[in-house]
């Protein structure tokens, strides 16, 4: 700790002292386990309160690089090296306290509904009337149809027309989560030889962690209505690609949508090339300025080229825990075999409860009061976000719950996601969503979703203190 504070710097003392115990952790002198200085040793030396430097010290815990016991102070973490802190760190504080923000936290990067608008009433009645059958909620507590409950595919059958979607009840598979169709579609084929996957640059952060576990991964870069699909062309000449994963609409992070060619012409080159298309779907009901859900590539899939996937968890609520997946016609009974082995039941209660709650008509009177509030909040956010300077929005969404931003090339997005924290703000930093994440020190993604008007204009105002605070003379090295 032998850097001092500047006193009379734009960089808050906070952020200041938090650069600088950061920088003495990962200098390496320290050991797993060691104690480490105490807020009393630390305000002493620095002549601060003791309040500012608790508030360092639990950033720091946050960030993974400490720990505390208590009555006996804080201690060196495992793990505080920076590729785990500077890759999954943001994601881990992302789901580490859920969506239950702390007193003064404003939540820019959750990824999940509104918690305001969960259907717990919904859900308490349906849920009352299920276990008051007591035969029918004995059968729904034991191991259910792998494939999952048969009166819920039948009504997702009607269900996925609105997406263009006509398949029957035996095509559809209910999973535990997105993470658990990805892992079956990623294993159904054998690990040896591995194969190939086609990322976006950037995508879906979960999507990419798992899927680098079970294939090699190749990326393409993100355009504002997909891929260019000649660069695309070019790389399936010269490179098997087995799958290639997307977002078709309203992507994570980048708020982009598929054009209606591009689509078709994905297709069109899977037959040609001899690959699958793995469709993730979670956004598409969160459109803002049409009146229709916008078409999936499965609704194109004559030639059953796509394995659909559709999460419950952002158009209900993440307890639900169910994903619907669609795989190619001739995968059905593979992947219900293989889906025994990695989710051998899945809640056979919620199963019910989502089946009731599409039936009653219930689901649709929610989405059209979500539309409402998330499409006031991102024109709200957006107009702001406009006159901020050293900034640019790389997209202006049509839908979904993101922001993708370029920060100003004289400004590191690491340090701009940490002087954020500190001053009670959460973002997301842009490498978070890239397989090599060398290059992308300068975007950030910004979530709509949980933050009031009222928070929203305190975010912002926070993004607009701290660039406008920035020392420009740490430029991004490349």
């Amino acid at each position: 700790m032998n850097k001092k504070l500047v006193r009379n710097s734009d960089t808050t003392v906070s952020t200041q002292l938090f650069e600088i115990l950061k920088q003495d952790i990962l200098e390496n002198r320290w050991k797993e386990n060691d104690k480490f200085f105490s807020v009393r040793q630390i305000s002493i030396k620095y002549g601060l309160n003791p309040n500012t430097v608790l508030k360092v010290v639990k950033a720091l815990e946050e960030e993974g690089y400490l720990y505390s016991v208590k009555g006996k102070g804080c201690f060196i973490k495992k793990g505080y090296n920076l590729d785990i802190s500077q890759r999954m760190t943001p994601i881990l504080n992302t789901f580490r306290f859920g969506q239950i923000s702390k007193d003064m936290e404003i939540n820019f990067s959750n990824g999940g509904p509104p918690k305001e608008y969960f259907p717990v009433q919904e859900y308490k009645e349906i849920l009352s009337e299920i276990l008051l059958d007591k035969d029918g909620s004995r059968h729904l507590m034991a191991y259910q149809n792998i494939q999952g409950l048969e009166s819920l595919r039948e009504t997702l059958v009607e269900f996925i027309k609105r997406y263009g979607i006509r398949r029957e009840k035996e095509d559809i598979i209910i999973c535990s989560g997105t993470q658990i169709a990805l892992q079956l579609i990623s294993t159904a084929f054998g690990l040896v030889p591995k194969k190939t996957v086609l990322l976006s640059d950037p995508t879906y952060q979960n999507a990419v962690n798992i899927l680098k576990n079970y294939c090699n991964v190749e990326n393409i870069d993100m355009k504002n209505d997909g891929w260019d699909m000649n660069e695309f062309e070019n790389l399936l000449k010269n490179k098997k690609i087995d799958f290639v994963y997307i977002m078709t609409n309203f992507q994570n992070p980048t708020g982009v949508s598929w054009s209606f060619e591009k689509k078709k012409k994905m297709i069109e080159l899977s037959i040609k090339y001899d690959f699958y298309i793995i469709e993730d779907e979670c956004f598409s009901d969160f459109y803002y300025k049409s009146q229709d859900c916008p078409r999936s590539i499965k609704a194109l899939d004559k030639d059953e080229r796509v394995f659909y996937i559709k999460t419950f968890s952002k158009i209900v609520m993440p307890a639900l825990a169910l994903t619907m997946l669609i795989p190619p016609k001739k995968y059905t009974e593979s992947f219900s075999l293989n889906k025994y082995f990695i989710d051998t039941t899945t809640s056979g209660i919620n199963q019910k409860f989502l089946e009731l709650y599409i039936k009653r008509g219930l689901l649709d009177k929610h989405l059209e009061k979500l539309r409402v509030n998330l499409k006031e909040k991102m024109e709200y956010m957006i107009e702001k976000l406009k006159k901020i300077k050293h900034l640019e929005i790389m997209h202006v969404p049509q839908g979904g719950f993101f922001i993708w931003i370029k920060l100003a090339n004289y400004i590191n997005s690491e340090k701009f996601y940490y002087k954020c924290r500190l001053r009670g703000l959460s973002i997301l930093p842009g490498f978070v969503f890239y397989s090599n994440s060398e290059e992308v020190s300068s975007k950030i993604r910004i979530s709509t979703v949980s933050s009031s008007i009222e928070e929203v204009e305190r975010g912002l105002e926070i993004i607009q203190d701290v660039l406008n605070n920035c020392d420009f003379s740490e430029i991004n090295l490349k």
